[in-house]
C-alpha cells in the first residue's frame, strides 16, 4: 500500500505532467530564453521611470508580451528582470503545470483528504494532513553558501525601480522593491509568514514596509508589540517562483507559505538560517536583506501608483533597519510594475483563481467556475458560474461567500449560468443587461455596500439563440468554398 508521501508525490507528478520546476530565478530565466519568451535589453536604461515605462508598454501587448531582462541598468552592475510572469504560459512554467486548470486538480485532490471543511480552521486542517506535511521545507545548518555578504550593507547599490512619477512623493524616497518575499515569525518562533508587501527604500540601511492590517506580518508585529520586543524581518528576492506565488496567494489563516510552495512544486524547499537574525529563509535567492522592525516605530510611505490606475495615498508603514545584505555575485533583481490592466499581476492572479475554485467547489458544490476579470481582480470581485441555477439560489450562495475571507471586501459578485466554457467580462455584461431584473435580482449588503447580481436568468428562463447543429456543420465543411478572407 503506498504511503501518504508517495500519494502526494503521485498527485503532484500527475498534474505537473513532467514539466520543469525551478530552483532559482536564473534557471527560470534561462528556460524562458530557450523557448523564445525572453527579450534582452542590452542598452543602458534608467531604473527611475524608464524601465517601468518599457515594461508597461510590453505588458499591454497581446498575451502579455515577453519577459524582459535589462542587462545594463544605469549606475549599477546588477541586472533587472520584469514581466517574468506576464502571460498564462509563463505562469504555468513558473508553477510546473501544463495548464492552469491543473492547479484546481492539485488542490482538489489534497482537500479530498479532509472529510468536512471548516473555514475557521481550514489552515490547521490542511497543515495536519500527511500529504501536505510531506512538503515541509528542509533546513541547512549554515547560511546559503552561494550568497556573498555585502560589507557594509547598502540598499542603494541595487537597481530598484521608480515606476510612476509620484511614487514616494510624501517623503522624497521614490524607489521600491516590488517583488519582495517578506519573512516574519511569531515571537515564539511558531507560526511563520511569507508575504509580498511593497518596500520603499529610505537610504542605504533603512526601508519602509507597507503591510496591511490583518496580514500575517501585521499580526506578528502586534504580537511583538505586546511582548515589548523588536521583530526580525528578512526580505528575499528571487528563488523558486513557486514561493513567490504562494506568498502572493491569500492562503487560509496561518497556512505556511513555504510548505504550500513545496506542495505546488512537488518537492520541499531547501532553507537556511539568516546571517544576523533568527529567521529561516529559502536558499537559491538572488538577494537577502535582513533587519529588525520596532513595532511602534513607523514612517510615512507613499503615495504609490497601483493597479487601479491611481495613486494609493501616503500612509504609515513599518520602518526596517537593515543589519545585513547578502547576494549572488551575478544577482538579477526581479521587479514588477503595477498599473491599469492588463499588467503582469493580472496573469499571476489567474493562478489563485484556479486554486480558489477548488476551495469554493468543496464549500458550495453548485459553483461550476469562477473568473476574475482583469478590470475587477483586485477588489475580490468575480464572475461566478452556477450549475442548475434556481430562483433564490444566488441569495443563499452569496450569503455564504460573503462570510469567507476571500470575499469579505468584494465590491461585486456577478452570477451567471454555467455554459460550455469560461464566462469572461464581455459575455457576462451582455447577459447582465439582458437577463437581469434589477428590481429583483440584485442583492446588496447595506453594512458594507457589497453587491451581488443574479444574471442567471433562472427566474424567467428564455431559449437562447443557437445555430442548428446541421447548419453549423455545413458551414464548417464549406467554409473554404465560400472564399471569405
Amino acid at each position: 500500500m503506498p504511503s501518504c508521501a508517495a500519494g502526494a508525490e503521485s498527485i503532484t507528478a500527475t498534474a505537473s505532467n513532467n514539466f520543469m520546476h525551478f530552483f532559482d530565478l536564473h534557471q527560470f530565466i534561462s528556460r524562458l530564453e530557450s523557448t523564445g519568451e525572453l527579450a534582452r535589453i542590452s542598452v543602458t536604461v534608467d531604473p527611475l521611470l524608464e524601465i517601468a515605462a518599457i515594461t508597461d508598454r510590453v505588458c499591454k501587448l497581446p498575451q502579455g508580451g515577453r519577459a524582459l531582462l535589462f542587462e545594463h541598468p544605469a549606475g549599477c552592475s546588477f541586472q533587472v528582470a520584469t514581466n517574468l510572469f506576464g502571460s498564462p504560459k509563463r505562469v504555468c512554467r513558473a508553477l510546473g503545470v501544463a495548464e492552469l486548470d491543473d492547479l484546481t486538480f492539485l488542490l482538489r485532490a489534497l482537500l479530498n483528504h479532509i472529510p468536512e471543511l471548516d473555514i475557521e480552521s481550514l489552515d490547521h486542517q490542511i497543515a495536519s494532513l500527511p500529504e501536505f506535511k510531506h512538503f515541509s521545507p528542509h533546513t541547512a545548518d549554515v547560511p546559503d553558501p552561494e550568497l556573498v555578504a555585502m560589507n557594509p550593507p547598502n540598499l542603494t547599490s541595487f537597481p530598484f525601480l521608480q515606476s510612476w512619477p509620484g511614487d514616494g512623493g510624501a517623503s522624497g524616497y521614490c524607489r521600491y522593491i516590488t517583488l519582495p518575499q517578506v519573512f516574519t515569525t511569531a515571537p515564539d518562533g511558531g507560526t511563520r509568514n511569507c508575504g509580498v508587501y511593497r518596500v520603499q527604500l529610505r537610504g542605504e540601511r533603512e526601508a519602509a514596509i507597507q503591510w496591511k492590517a490583518g496580514s500575517g506580518a501585521a499580526r506578528h508585529a502586534e504580537l511583538y508589540r505586546l511582548a515589548g520586543k523588536t521583530m526580525p524581518v528578512a526580505i528575499v528576492l528571487g528563488g523558486d517562483p513557486a514561493l513567490l506565488f504562494s506568498a502572493m496567494f491569500p492562503l487560509p489563516g496561518d497556512l505556511d507559505e513555504m510548505t504550500f510552495a513545496g506542495f505546488l512544486r512537488g518537492a520541499p524547499l531547501a532553507t537556511a538560517p539568516c546571517r544576523s537574525i533568527p529567521l529561516i529563509v529559502p536558499t537559491g535567492g538572488e538577494v537577502i536583506i535582513e533587519g529588525y522592525v520596532e513595532p511602534d516605530d513607523s514612517v510615512v510611505e507613499g503615495p504609490f501608483g497601483n493597479h487601479t490606475g491611481f495613486y494609493s495615498p501616503a500612509a504609515a508603514a513599518a520602518l526596517m533597519k537593515v543589519t545585513a545584505i547578502s547576494h549572488r555575485p551575478d544577482a538579477i533583481i526581479p521587479a514588477t510594475v503595477v498599473g491599469p490592466p492588463p499588467m503582469e499581476d493580472c496573469w499571476m492572479a489567474q493562478a489563485w483563481e484556479r486554486l480558489l475554485l477548488a476551495f469554493l467547489q468543496r464549500m458550495v458544490p453548485s459553483i461550476a467556475d469562477i473568473r476574475f476579470p482583469f478590470e475587477w481582480v483586485f477588489h475580490q470581485s468575480a464572475i461566478i458560474s452556477l450549475e442548475n441555477a434556481q430562483p433564490g439560489m444566488v441569495r443563499v450562495i452569496v450569503g455564504q461567500l460573503w462570510t469567507l475571507p476571500w470575499f469579505r471586501s468584494s465590491r461585486v459578485l456577478l452570477f451567471v449560468s454555467a455554459g460550455t466554457g469560461p464566462v469572461g467580462l464581455p459575455r457576462a455584461a451582455w447577459r447582465t443587461m439582458n437577463m437581469t431584473d434589477f428590481s429583483e435580482d440584485m442583492v446588496r449588503d447595506g453594512d458594507t455596500g457589497r453587491v451581488a447580481v443574479d444574471a442567471t436568468g433562472c427566474r424567467t428562463p428564455r431559449p437562447e439563440l443557437k445555430l442548428s447543429a446541421e447548419s453549423a456543420l455545413l458551414v464548417a465543411r464549406r467554409w473554404q468554398e465560400y472564399g471569405i478572407v
